[in-house]
């Protein structure tokens, strides 16, 4: 029997928090939704709601400075109204696991910016509408690198929120007919904007 292959960032996840007394890294979970749209699919707004759940490990290395790796199931894509007219409507379901790496500054006791990338792979994707699944549409991408910026506000030594906007870099899957617009716009694009509630151990 062939055992799946486990990704080394998970192994670190899990072995981390075990020495966080040691070595000052403290591990959290974090849980709360995302809503989110795709550029080029004729929509408009952050219309698609998904949830996001997952577990950090992350460390100070002075009193302003730290760094952060996170493990999350998200949920990204986009939706459109129901029309008022037929009843119809699209909606695009992009299940990834995601690995943010950030850098936080904290410029106030209680407030810190954080930026970085994220690196995500695809578990599942369905487009469908009024008439149900739609399977004659362009292959998603099996991986996603994301940029990443946002603020967290700590309300105890705990507790804390995060904000934070993230956008793909690389093009989740081509344009029909592989029709490419420009140098930088070689297909279609996650946009998400994340509010989550986070725990820190």
């Amino acid at each position: 029997m062939v055992l799946p292959k486990i990704p080394v960032v998970f192994l670190l996840l899990l072995v981390l928090p075990f020495y966080q007394q040691a070595q000052d890294f403290h591990a959290g979970v974090r849980a709360g939704v995302a809503g989110s749209q795709v550029s080029g699919d004729q929509l408009s707004g952050f219309n698609k709601a998904g949830p996001i759940a997952g577990i950090f490990v992350e460390r100070y290395f002075s009193d302003n400075w730290g760094g952060k790796v996170e493990l999350v199931y998200i949920q990204k894509g986009s939706q459109s109204a129901v029309s008022q007219l037929d009843n119809s409507y699209y909606r695009m379901r992009l299940n990834y696991l995601e690995v943010p790496v950030s850098i936080q500054w904290k410029f106030k006791k209680d407030l810190a910016f954080f930026a970085g990338l994220g690196y995500a792979r695809l578990l599942k994707s369905e487009e469908s509408d009024q008439l149900g699944v739609i399977y004659y549409t362009p292959e998603f991408r099996k991986y996603e690198v994301s940029w990443q910026a946002g603020l967290l506000y700590n309300f105890s030594d705990n507790w804390f929120v995060d904000a934070r906007y993230s956008a793909s870099v690389t093009p989740i899957r081509p344009y029909h007919n592989s029709y490419n617009y420009n140098f930088f716009d070689k297909g279609q694009y996650n946009s998400v904007i994340e509010f989550t509630m986070n725990y820190r151990f």
